[in-house]
This record gives C-alpha cells, sequence and structure tokens, in this order.
C-alpha cells in the first residue's frame, strides 16, 4: 500500500495514473474492435435469417428460430466479452486505487463506463433488427386487401333485380345493402381477408408508429444513463478537496437532476404524442370504426395518466473471431 510521502511514492502514483491511462486507451480500442464485427457479423445473417424465415415451409419455422437462437447467441457472446474485460481490466482498479488518486480512479472508471453504454446501445440495436427478421410487413397484407377490394367493389349485384350494386366501402362484418333499383336489402359478406381488417389494422397503426413508441420505452433507458452518471460523480466527490472541482462537479449534478426531471415531465407526452399518432392511423385504415377507437384512445391514456400520479409506469404492450484485448 502506498503512503506517497516521498519521491518514490510519486512515482509509483504516476505510474499507476500512466497504467488506468493505458487501460482506458485499450478498452476503448478493444470494444471499437467488437463493434466492427457485431455490424459485420449482424448484416452477414440478417438477409439469411429474412430468407429463412420467408422460404420455411414449417408452420413452427423451427429452421429459422434455431438459427436465430444460434445468430443472438453469437451476438451475445461478443457483448459478453466487453463486460468480462470491463470487470477484469477496469474494475480491479478499485481495489488498488488509494485516497491521493481516488478522483483519478472514479474518472478513468467513469469514461470506460460511458465507453460501454455506447456499445450496449449498439448491441441492443443489432438485437432488435435480429428479432425483427420475421416480424410479418402488414402493409403488404392490407395491400392485398385494398386490392381485393377494387376488384370486387363494381361487381356485386341485387340477387332481385341483378342491378349492379356499388360497394362504396371496405366492409369487414357482414352487412346489408339496399338495392337502388328495386330496394331489396342484400347481404353482403366480406372475405376472409377482409374480415381480418380491424386486427390488421391495429397491427399495422402500430408497425407504422413503432419509432414514437420506441422514442417513449428509451426514456427509461435514458433516465437510467443520467441517474448513473449523476451517482458516479456523487461518489466522487467524497474524497475531493479542491474547491473548483467540487463546485463543477456539483453543477454538472445540478444538470443531471434537472435532465432527470424534464424526462420525467416530457414521458408522459411521448407516450401521448405516440398514441395519438397510432389511433389516427388506425382510423384511417378503418374509418368506420372510428368512434370506437376513440374511446378505447381516451381510456388507455386516463389509465396512463392515472399511472403516472400513482407514480408507476405504464404497461406498453455462427463463427466469431477471436478479439484479444
Amino acid at each position: 500500500m502506498f503512503n506517497f510521502s516521498t519521491n518514490e511514492d510519486k512515482i509509483q502514483l504516476q505510474a499507476l495514473q500512466n497504467e488506468m491511462n493505458e487501460t482506458q486507451n485499450r478498452f476503448f480500442a478493444f470494444v471499437e474492435k467488437l463493434e466492427i464485427r457485431m455490424k459485420e457479423f449482424t448484416e452477414e445473417s440478417i438477409p439469411e435469417l429474412i430468407a429463412l424465415s420467408q422460404d420455411d415451409d414449417d408452420s413452427f419455422k423451427r429452421s429459422y428460430h434455431r438459427l436465430k437462437s444460434a445468430v443472438l447467441g453469437q451476438l451475445n457472446s461478443i457483448r459478453q466479452k466487453a463486460n468480462d474485460v470491463l470487470e477484469e481490466k477496469v474494475d480491479h482498479f478499485q481495489h488498488i486505487a488509494q485516497p491521493q488518486n481516488r478522483n483519478a480512479f472514479y474518472d478513468f472508471r467513469s469514461h470506460c463506463n460511458e465507453r460501454m453504454t455506447e456499445f450496449e446501445k449498439l448491441y441492443h440495436q443489432y438485437q432488435e433488427r435480429i428479432e425483427a427478421t420475421d416480424q410479418e410487413d402488414f402493409e403488404i397484407a392490407y395491400q392485398k386487401i385494398l386490392d381485393e377490394f377494387e376488384e370486387i367493389k363494381t361487381k356485386f349485384k341485387c340477387v332481385q333485380c341483378s342491378a349492379p350494386i356499388l360497394i362504396d366501402q371496405l366492409y369487414f362484418t357482414t352487412t346489408y345493402i339496399t338495392c337502388p333499383s328495386c330496394q331489396t336489402q342484400n347481404t353482403y359478406e366480406p372475405s376472409t381477408q377482409a374480415k381480418g381488417l380491424e386486427h390488421l389494422g391495429r397491427s399495422l397503426a402500430e408497425q407504422r408508429t413503432a419509432h414514437l413508441l420506441k422514442a417513449y420505452t428509451e426514456t427509461s433507458t435514458i433516465d437510467q444513463e443520467l441517474y448513473l452518471q449523476k451517482h458516479q460523480l456523487e461518489c466522487s466527490l467524497f474524497n475531493e478537496r479542491d474547491q473548483k472541482i467540487i463546485a463543477e462537479k456539483t453543477a454538472k449534478i445540478e444538470e443531471l437532476a434537472k435532465q432527470r426531471q424534464d424526462l420525467e415531465t416530457n414521458r408522459p407526452i411521448l407516450y401521448q404524442t405516440y398514441l395519438r399518432a397510432m389511433f389516427d392511423e388506425w382510423n384511417k385504415i378503418n374509418p368506420a370504426m372510428q368512434q370506437e377507437h376513440e374511446k378505447f384512445y381516451t381510456r388507455l391514456l386516463n389509465e396512463n395518466r392515472k399511472s403516472y400520479q400513482n407514480y408507476e409506469q405504464p404497461i406498453i404492450r455462427t463463427n466469431s473471431r477471436h478479439i484479444s484485448f
């Protein structure tokens, strides 16, 4: 253990500082190599997964799911390497850091953790892209319904007088239509495909507004990152004696607290923005149900507001190359 009372001790202190600087540089370079490998691996895997998902005749898509599981496992393996190195090469300095260089250690660890946070964001982006390789494109299914409607809307005829009856809107339930010529009521039975419009409509609306939902759900992650930054700064002040540094870090802590408060204030606004956009899309897809949609929208919005009043989060529905440190 160092007393740092002699020139030799000061040399040892400087050596320890140099070692942390060197470790930080090597850690940054190592993580960058892993990010490059993740990108290459993901870009190689996604086209194969999409093709297998589309071509797999097995109703359970077992071949696809086996491959996806392997790809996600490989991706997680790359992530684990970064975590292992962070623990082995960075966190161990806390056992040898002394009061005289404790703040230097906190800064060093903070920089490495921030770099790891960037890596984690990239990892989750690639994970989401892989998970999405078997998601149905609801735009295609919706277009099929529209094409079918265009084809049949002028071909319906009265059962009594055979006069043509224009189907003026896209019906998804059994409907009675009066013949304009003889006033006979005709039963119009939509196709199986059209009957799925309401369910498909919501899925498509959610797909179209997924970026807004993501912006909302990511606020929890951002809040956690702000909290960790604030906590690390607070820890670094325990043994700090330099008043200038104390003032700078205190100001930063206050700024982070304000960012968290602003985030908390904006969170319900982001949710309402998403919800309104989603229901607007749903109404465009199936305008016949707009009145029912709006009742549903109001209920969800009120439930969300109550959850915030109660301080609750609303409920929303291959081979790797070796990279050495």
